[in-house]
């Protein structure tokens, strides 16, 4: 998973709306290096498309967008997406994971269309960036924001990241919507 130095110090990964960029820009600044999101570096791309009822950018040519993104970061950056799949292979790679009935109310207050609202929430019930991550690099680490503050997750990823001294949380989002109803609402609003 390495990349023994030559690629980016960290990668941030996580369903939208989990508080990557917050995370990777504290990071960068912490570390004294760039916080490359990959989303702003292909946004008015021709690799990638704006879907206006989603208000969300889809990758239409993965090959020039992987090849842009990599040309975008240097050693050392921390990367942020949750396209695990664009990133060159990082030293680290965290997944920030928030509960999905947290997430829906919080991408809810953000104003997000319903239809990108639900896409995300069982992105994240469902595992769907660690498990891309996972397979992608073996060893990931998963932070559960959901009780934590944003100071709380910044130092667990400095203990991580600056001192290699990772701590991954036990995740089952798809076991809490049952468990909670959440599911049994969420299926209901999907229909």
């Amino acid at each position: 998973m390495t990349s023994g130095g030559r690629g980016p110090k960290a990668l941030i990964a996580g369903t939208p709306g989990v508080g990557k960029t917050t995370q990777c820009r504290k990071l960068a600044r912490w570390l004294s290096t760039r916080c490359i999101t990959v989303g702003d570096v292909l946004a008015k791309t021709p690799y990638v498309r704006y879907i206006p009822e989603l208000d969300t950018y889809e990758v239409v040519d993965f090959q020039n967008s992987r090849a842009l993104v990599y040309m975008a970061v240097a050693p050392g950056d921390v990367v942020d997406t949750h396209a695990v799949e664009l990133s060159p292979d990082p030293e680290v790679v965290v997944v920030l994971r928030k509960a999905p009935d947290v997430l829906y109310r919080e991408l809810a207050e953000r104003g997000w269309p319903s239809k990108k609202i639900l896409d995300n929430v069982w992105a994240e019930m469902l595992d769907v960036v660690y498990i891309k991550a996972v397979e992608r690099w073996g060893e990931v680490v998963q932070i559960d924001v959901t009780r934590r503050t944003p100071e709380e997750t910044f130092e667990v990823l400095k203990l991580c990241v600056g001192e290699k001294r990772c701590s991954s949380d036990e995740v089952d989002w798809l076991g809490y919507a049952e468990k909670t109803g959440f599911l049994d609402f969420i299926e209901r609003l999907s229909r």
